[in-house]
């Protein structure tokens, strides 16, 4: 499907981070409205195109999933598919009207099915809150998870689904070509981000193990033990180079700047061909997405603030505490 109108008139944002950080908390109403410009450009979608997007989206979806799960203080994420009753629903099978309601399994497993969530991911749940039978075949797919298992497999399941060449997404059109491709990048530089910190701090082999999420034992052995500067990663991951040189960066905060920056030219790449498709929408929205995150930092928390925040989303040095 090509989406000749709805693509010439997308408005263009500069990708500018440090000016989306500055005004994000400010009044001027200039803070882009990534969830309403979302929205706006689903309607215009098939349904299969439709339901890339929410794919595409349902990597906030864990974030605040996780962020419930853990009770941990950070902002709920709005770019997300569902909202915070469906992450509630979701978790505890529970609504909240007025109060704790719990549903009868019919009503419950009724609820789920219309939230904009794969399987795999409504499954993860159902073990980590024991609502799986510890009966049957397939013994270790029903054991329940622990939060940092659950985080890992909802993570595993995400980038599996995505990267999955001829499957549907959840019941419309087959993943994208586009979004297979990110996908794929987007899991392998996160790993190696993770490894190469690992590296650095001298972390525990189960402490790495549990930061790779890699389903490909030749790939994530290379991670966990590789020598080489680059793990092996350089013909799976053609920008290693870039990416060493922004892992080196000392300062936190311009380090995660040019991280970002890095995403946005793979993310440019990959729609270099795809002028009018829906590869081009899906890049279009990733760039939205980097600067909303950015955005959402309110200028008046100051520096150490900023640092802090950023820090509790994505500084992997968390996990060695």
């Amino acid at each position: 499907m090509q989406y000749y109108y709805l693509i010439a008139g997308l408005t263009e944002y500069p990708f500018d981070i440090e000016h989306a950080a500055a005004e994000g908390g400010g009044s001027s109403g200039s803070r882009v409205d990534v969830p309403q410009i979302k929205e706006q450009i689903m309607s215009e979608l098939t349904a299969g195109d439709r339901r890339a997007v929410e794919l595409l989206y349902t990597y906030y979806d864990i974030e605040n999933i996780m962020g419930y799960v853990r009770g941990t203080k950070l902002p709920f994420n709005a770019l997300g598919n569902l909202s915070r009753d469906g992450v509630a629903l979701l978790a505890d099978g529970k609504i909240e009207e007025g109060g704790s309601e719990t549903l009868l399994p019919e009503e419950l497993a009724e609820r789920l099915e219309r939230l904009a969530v794969p399987g795999t991911v409504r499954l993860a749940l159902d073990r980590f809150a024991g609502r799986v039978e510890q009966t049957g075949e397939d013994e270790e797919g029903r054991r329940p998870l622990s939060a940092d298992d659950l985080e890992r497999e909802l993570l595993e399941s995400f980038y599996r689904i995505c990267e999955a060449e001829g499957v549907c997404v959840c019941g419309g059109g087959r993943v994208p070509e586009y979004l297979r491709r990110w996908a794929g990048y987007d899991r392998t530089m996160r790993n190696i981000v993770a490894a190469y910190k690992a590296r650095q701090l001298g972390w525990p082999e189960e402490l790495k193990e549990g930061m790779i999420v890699e389903s490909d034992g030749e790939v994530k052995e290379a991670l966990l033990n590789g020598q080489a500067a680059d793990f092996g990663m350089k013909d799976r991951f053609p920008y290693m180079d870039e990416l060493l040189q922004v892992l080196e960066t000392a300062d936190f905060v311009e380090r995660e700047r040019k991280m970002d920056a890095l995403r946005v030219r793979v993310a440019d790449d990959l729609a270099e061909h795809d002028y009018f498709g829906i590869g081009r929408i899906l890049n279009y929205l990733i760039r939205l997405n980097i600067l909303y995150r950015w955005a959402a930092l309110d200028k008046e928390r100051g520096r150490e603030d900023f640092r802090e925040l950023v820090s509790a989303l994505t500084d992997l040095d968390k996990g060695a505490e």
